[in-house]
């Protein structure tokens, strides 16, 4: 008897992550047990299996991947096609690129942090990123999320999404200002067989033109919005919440509701160079945007869950589904927390900038800081991601800071915060290793405990645990 992967399935392997099935075209990867790895290896449709040279443990592997649809039984010899069978990639495991594929923007958005549509970043050549989405493929890069600047600028949009995709990798997001999103655009991704969540900043009913520096910004993102809920498209959109638009969240969720959005995060405006110079004093400190958004949650559930879900950046997250939950980032109070990695998301993505260099998030390229971090054009994909200045940071764990930071290593919250976000360090006080202020000022002014006893009130008078 032969048994064959179906065609929906590959095996792969990462340094550190040796055994893993992937299911296309989502590209969702699942870790094998060693039994059902090594049998999947023989179910390459040309190896014949007679049962009886199959141990219990095997056979039982073999007959849960059939239940499971994973393989297929053949009464003759029939090959797998040749990307199915097992690959072994000499790098760490990346679930997905966020990559800025320009820095050029039909927008002048007055909290840029790359000070588009100036294009301090530029942009790689079509060759050269031809030669990334390569070296992606050969990192065994599954999924590779869109940026800009805005995306849609660039005239080969296309053939870097048809180069992605002809190695059968996915492209998952797509954040975009909305401007040029259109019927066309959307066919052109569902032609491909690709329907990305289409993520689109809307800024408060009245503020999005002022926040977005274009007139008509408002209308093109409700627009956008509501083309893309007639297709089918998941969107999400993020606010930027300033003192101009803090009292319109009910207002503009209620608009975003009429075009079809379903999810909504709020974010306190990230303090750019662009913002200190153009926010016309709406700019808010943390403990104001806190002090704003606390009464949102209540707020969710007396207007009867308006939305499906929505997400108070650095507070709270609420849905219709289950309890409001605390998203302050935090750890669990003891010394357990020194061996965790100083930055978690790292581990499983990592970002791109338009001109290739190799960051741990996106907000980076908001400090000179960045310069650090190693182009991919000058060490290739693989070395940055074994190898590099960059690999340090995401390989640094809570200890390395605190070693590296005395205040840290004394405040009695250290191991409740960890720390804080490397990025917010690293754009108060150019220090990568430096303090993030909001995350001592959530924790030493009491916020994080005034959060969490909202949250149990909430919970508790809602029924919601």
């Amino acid at each position: 008897m032969f048994y064959r992967l179906k065609a929906n399935y590959a095996l792969r392997g990462w340094e550190e992550m040796s055994w893993v099935l992937v299911h296309r075209p989502e590209n969702k990867e699942r870790l094998l047990t060693q039994e059902m790895f090594q049998i999947l290896l023989l179910c390459d449709g040309e190896t014949e299996l007679p049962e009886a040279c199959l141990d219990d443990a095997m056979r039982e592997a073999l007959n849960q991947c059939i239940k499971e649809e994973i393989v297929e039984v053949l009464p003759e010899a029939q090959p797998m096609e040749a990307d199915q069978y097992y690959r072994y990639y000499h790098n760490r495991y990346i679930r997905r690129v966020f990559w800025s594929i320009t820095g050029r923007c039909n927008f002048r958005c007055r909290h840029c942090y790359m000070d588009a549509p100036d294009a301090m970043l530029g942009e790689l050549s079509t060759e050269q990123a031809f030669d990334l989405i390569d070296q992606m493929a050969d990192c065994g890069v599954l999924r590779v999320d869109i940026t800009g600047g805005e995306p849609f600028v660039r005239k080969d949009f296309w053939q870097l999404i048809d180069r992605i995709l002809s190695y059968k990798m996915t492209v998952t997001q797509v954040y975009t200002n909305g401007w040029m999103l259109n019927e066309h655009v959307l066919n052109e991704f569902e032609r491909r067989g690709l329907k990305p969540e289409m993520d689109i900043s809307f800024d408060g009913a009245g503020w999005h033109d002022w926040m977005r520096g274009v007139s008509g910004a408002e209308d093109a993102a409700l627009r956008a919005l509501k083309l893309c809920s007639e297709h089918g498209f998941y969107v999400s959109v993020g606010m930027c919440i300033h003192r101009g638009n803090i009292d319109l969240l009910p207002k503009t969720i209620e608009k975003l509701r009429s075009v079809g959005v379903t999810e909504v995060k709020t974010a306190h405006v990230d303090t750019t160079d662009l913002w200190k110079r153009f926010s016309e004093g709406n700019d808010l400190t943390w403990e104001e945007y806190v002090d704003a958004m606390l009464p949102y949650i209540e707020w969710y559930y007396e207007a009867g869950k308006p939305i499906e879900s929505l997400e108070l950046g650095g507070i709270a997250a609420m849905s219709r589904e289950g309890p409001c939950e605390m998203n302050v980032r935090h750890y669990d109070g003891t010394d357990k927390c020194l061996d965790c990695y100083l930055c978690r998301p790292t581990r499983w993505s990592c970002y791109i900038t338009p001109e290739g260099r190799l960051l741990p998030c996106m907000p980076m390229t908001a400090s000179p800081e960045q310069e650090r971090f190693p182009k991919v054009q000058d060490i290739g994909l693989r070395q940055g991601l074994m190898d590099s200045y960059y690999m340090q940071f995401v390989d640094s764990r809570v200890k390395d800071l605190f070693a590296a930071n005395a205040e840290c290593n004394s405040c009695e919250y250290r191991y409740d915060c960890g720390g804080g976000c490397r990025a917010q360090a690293l754009a108060a006080d150019h220090d990568l290793m430096g303090c993030d202020r909001d995350m001592c000022r959530m924790w030493k002014e009491g916020y994080v405990d005034r959060i969490q006893k909202e949250l149990e009130r909430i919970n508790k008078k809602y029924d919601l645990l």
